[in-house]
Formats: C-alpha cells, sequence, structure tokens
C-alpha cells in the first residue's frame, strides 16, 4: 500500500527521545521530512545528528511547548525550513506522580500547561499553516485518558482534556480539510518498563488480553497510518492501541482454557 508520504513534512514535539523518537523515525523512514524539538539542547542536537547521520532530512530546536510563542516559533522556523507543514505530532508529555489529597499547586500546573496547553497551542500553530493546503494532527493520548493510576491526577485530567480537544479540533478544522486523531497508546515496552522486576512486568500484562507490552514501533506505526491516505476519512478518533488492555475483568481465562487449564 503506497501511503503517499514520501516529501512530506512531520513535525513532532518532544521528539528527540521514547515516544517522540520512535515517531520521529517512523516518518522519515516513509521519506517524510522531520522537525523536532525538545527542552535538552545537548540531547536534542544528539538526536538531529544521529538523524542527519542516516540520511534523513531534519530540523531541530528547543522549545518550551507550554509556551504558545516558543511553540509558535518553532513551526514557523520548520516551514521556513521546508516550505510547508503536513503533519504535527504533539507528543511532548511529562508525569508528576503525588496522591490526589497531595498534590501540589505547582506540579499541577505544569503536568496542565505541557501535556495540555502545549496542545492547544500546537493545533493553532500548525492548523494555520494548514489551512491553506491542508494537514494532519495528531496528539499522543494515553489509556490514562479513560482508566488510570490512582496517583496520576494531572496526568489524568491532562489526557482526558487532550481527547476532548481533539474532537474539537476536528470538527473546526474539517473544512479546512485538517484531519485530527490522537492515539491512546497503552502499556509499552520501554527502558523504564524493562527495567522493572519481573513480578511487576507480569502486574501489567495480566490485564492486556495479548499478554504482553508493545514496542515504541508498534505505536509509531500507528501514527504513521493515521497521517496517511489511507487514513483519509479517519477524524476526531481517540485511536487505543493497548493490545487489549482490560477488554475483560478475567484476561487469564482465556488463555487458560487454550492451555487445557
Amino acid at each position: 500500500m503506497d501511503l503517499n508520504l514520501r516529501g512530506k513534512v512531520a513535525v513532532i514535539t518532544g521528539g528527540n527521545s521514547g515516544f517522540g523518537k520512535a515517531i520521529a523515525a517512523e516518518f522519515a523512514e516513509e521519506g517524510c521530512r522531520i522537525a523536532i524539538c525538545g527542552t535538552k539542547p545537548e540531547k536534542t542536537e544528539a538526536v538531529r545528528r544521529e538523524f542527519a547521520a542516516a540520511g534523513y532530512d531534519v530540523y531541530a530546536q528547543v522549545v518550551n511547548v507550554a509556551n504558545c510563542e516558543e511553540v509558535q516559533n518553532f513551526a514557523d522556523n520548520a516551514a521556513a525550513r521546508f516550505g510547508q507543514i503536513d503533519i504535527w505530532v504533539n507528543n511532548a508529555g511529562i508525569i508528576i506522580n503525588s496522591p490526589i489529597l497531595e498534590v501540589d499547586p505547582e506540579d499541577w500546573m505544569k503536568v496542565i500547561n505541557v501535556n495540555l496547553s502545549s496542545v492547544m497551542w500546537g493545533i493553532k500553530a500548525a492548523g494555520n499553516h494548514m489551512k491553506e493546503r491542508g494537514g494532519v494532527i495528531l496528539n499522543s493520548s494515553s489509556f490514562s485518558g479513560r482508566i488510570t493510576i490512582s496517583t496520576r491526577a494531572s496526568y489524568a485530567a491532562s489526557k482526558g482534556g487532550m481527547n476532548s480537544l481533539t474532537k474539537l479540533a476536528a470538527g473546526a478544522l474539517a473544512p479546512y480539510n485538517i484531519r485530527v486523531n490522537a492515539v491512546a497508546a497503552g502499556s509499552v515496552m520501554t527502558d523504564i518498563q524493562a527495567g522493572r522486576a519481573p513480578e511487576e512486568l507480569e502486574a501489567i500484562v495480566s490485564q492486556i488480553s495479548m499478554r504482553r507490552m508493545g514496542t515504541l514501533k508498534e505505536i509509531a506505526q500507528v501514527y504513521v497510518f493515521l497521517a496517511s491516505d489511507a487514513a483519509g476519512y479517519i477524524t476526531g478518533e481517540i485511536v487505543e492501541v493497548t493490545g487489549g488492555k482490560m477488554l475483560l475483568q478475567d484476561t487469564a481465562k482465556p488463555w487458560q482454557a487454550k492451555n487445557g487449564i
């Protein structure tokens, strides 16, 4: 299937590590020109050099995504470098854990500003660059927007707000041929997850019907699909990529039945 992405410009916030780096790499492998941003100059420049050494056409900038003016400047610079913006991924995000009765006001606002306000600024900046030619905006949501961990009040609120904003933006920008969707990932095998004790990992996968965590590549490929012509009639959706997380209360029983237990 030809996804018709070669030569397009994909902008990824938080593209210098983790999910964002994997998403940027996947778009680059499809022939996209990519722009990434991060908050740490050395790390952002190191990833830029890594992508450039792989032969990818890449632009990188240090950006505080919670700041509307900095996000706009990043969008303007990316558009100036490549001539257009076709795909924008609002991926930057943070987690600060705390019991709900002990949430610090500054921590609350930091998570909301980085995870949710930045999405508004990204939609605004990208949308204004796309409104003449159309485009795709993708937001990195989470399963926590549906059901979360008890110590993640700010994170859950930010992802729930993102989901609502995704639907609003999809409807408001449809006349400009701009599609807006979100990807809600479940448990993914990252370096942090790999460092957990075996019993912790088992507790996590026990709630997943497929009985395994996803990979960064599996998540990144969903972004590529949603940005492509193959998803041309999909907008306003929160696409869960969770391996069937919590589809059943008794996720173990189908496996027991399969094994004759």
